[in-house]
């Protein structure tokens, strides 16, 4: 008999601590690294970093974790390159990607989210050459969106899990609301105005398309660090009012496999709400295995307490291990 659905999935907060901070040099010793590389159908290339445990537990190093990251893109810094580290720490395997979204792809036109899956299925493609039969999709903001969306309307039988880490229920509405509120130039609606009849021929490759720039895209005043950069058919792709693949709140009641989503309680690109929503959409629709939890005082990118959301992904996925 199939387990009750739950309809209103539980709600974990952790507690904020002081963050435990990297060691670099010291804290990834037992941790093999690798340069990958992603060749896409389409004939791109990306690149990846394959991370692997010397030690530790082998049903979670025969488990990849496969961390897509958020806008613009790196493993460098921030919250996709310290939790593919902190995960693989706990004896996870992980590898990183970049994809099309990356760096400056939404800049100069390549950067079409649509054309997403095609990363995805290049990364699968990655895991089963290196004997990785078991995988889960971790995505961090935007990244969130990519794999709902992928795992949404594509067969992936490698994938046992997903799990999602500031995860927005829409891509566009998220954006629309953050230039009204900052008062953008040009506005929202002046942008999908533009656009439309740009990308109305063939969106993967729209004649005319060009580069635009919108102040006060981020903050109140006209400086050069609150603005944005994008071309017409990208901004279309990802958050333009006829982008459905950029709707997780359309995409998650199609994801079947366990979910956790794990979002930060003072983040001021999301709204409070958002993953409560997303958790209660997927469990509607008959997933039987979704969680949120929440970090109560952590912004969106974590400040300070990165570790603490990777301990939560861990222990989420030890259990699924």
């Amino acid at each position: 008999m199939s387990p009750p659905r739950r309809q209103v999935p539980r709600l974990a907060t952790q507690p904020y601590r002081m963050y435990r901070r990297p060691a670099f040099g010291r804290d990834d010793r037992d941790i093999t690294t690798r340069l990958v590389t992603l060749k896409p159908a389409d004939g791109h290339e990306w690149d990846g970093m394959l991370l692997r445990p010397r030690f530790g537990d082998p049903a979670f190093r025969k488990m990849l974790v496969i961390v897509v990251h958020g806008s613009v893109g790196n493993y460098l810094t921030g919250v996709p390159r310290r939790v593919a580290f902190e995960l693989a720490g706990h004896g996870f395997s992980v590898m990183s990607i970049n994809t099309r979204l990356a760096n400056y792809g939404p800049f100069f036109g390549g950067g079409l989210f649509h054309r997403t899956p095609f990363d995805l299925d290049a990364a699968m493609q990655v895991a089963r050459v290196n004997g990785f039969h078991r995988v889960v999709l971790l995505g961090y903001s935007m990244g969130c969106t990519v794999c709902t969306n992928f795992l949404a309307n594509h067969d992936a039988p490698e994938v046992v899990g997903l799990c999602t880490i500031a995860h927005p229920m829409s891509l566009p509405q998220s954006l629309r609301e953050r230039w009204q509120r900052y008062g953008a130039t040009p506005t929202y609606d002046e942008v999908a105005e533009y656009a439309r009849p740009i990308v109305a021929g063939d969106p993967d490759d729209p004649p005319g398309d060009r580069i635009f720039t919108v102040m006060r895209a981020n903050g109140p005043l006209p400086t050069p660090e609150n603005g944005e950069i994008w071309t017409y058919a990208t901004w279309w792709s990802s958050r333009g009012p006829e982008s459905p693949h950029a709707e997780s709140r359309e995409q998650i009641g199609r994801v079947h496999v366990p979910i956790a989503i794990l979002q930060a309680g003072n983040d001021h690109l999301i709204q409070a709400g958002e993953g409560y929503e997303l958790a209660r959409i997927a469990a509607a629709a008959g997933n039987h295995d979704v969680s949120l939890d929440m970090v109560p005082q952590a912004d969106h990118v974590f400040t300070g307490c990165v570790d603490v959301v990777s301990d939560m992904a861990a222990r989420w996925l030890a259990d699924l291990a």
